[in-house]
């Protein structure tokens, strides 16, 4: 009678959702190959991807990378075993340091940001956006004043 009796109307995930879904994942692949290796090894194998049955994991230093090489048959096999299909390839790469260190701290807003933000921004009881932008907006200016009494003193 019909093809479709019964279709799936979930909602498509939009693209925030997608990533969250994909870091989840990654996240529990992770645990998976952590949990397979010893503890001190596992405590340096930092990210894992997994696409087209090749497994990239991502350490902290070449040593632990040359360590980690060395299982890499209990890693293949953990993820083979945990995907179900076979994985063929490993790779490790190493995470410089450069990466964490050059992280640039993001600047305070200004005074007139913050005064244009706040003419802007029209609190209504049941709008989230404009409740979470004044909490926002007072926790910045009470920050400030905090830094300004303190350097006050």
């Amino acid at each position: 009678m019909f093809k479709q009796p019964f279709k799936n109307n979930q909602m498509p995930l939009n693209g925030l959702q997608q990533i969250q879904q994909q870091l989840n994942q990654q996240r529990q692949l992770l645990r998976v190959v952590q949990t397979a290796l010893p503890d001190n090894l596992a405590t340096h194998c930092l990210h894992i991807t997994y696409n087209k049955n090749n497994l990239i994991l991502f350490t902290d230093s070449s040593v632990w990378a040359s360590k980690l090489l060395y299982m890499r048959q209990t890693i293949l096999k953990t993820m083979s075993e945990h995907a179900g299909e076979r994985v063929h390839a490993l790779k490790i790469k190493v995470l410089s340091k450069s990466v964490a260190l050059n992280r640039k701290t993001p600047k305070a807003p200004s005074n007139k940001v913050l005064n244009t933000l706040s003419a802007a921004n029209h609190t209504e009881p049941t709008d989230k956006l404009s409740i979470s932008m004044s909490k926002l907006i007072k926790k910045v200016l009470y920050m400030r004043l905090g830094m300004y009494l303190l350097l006050r003193r």
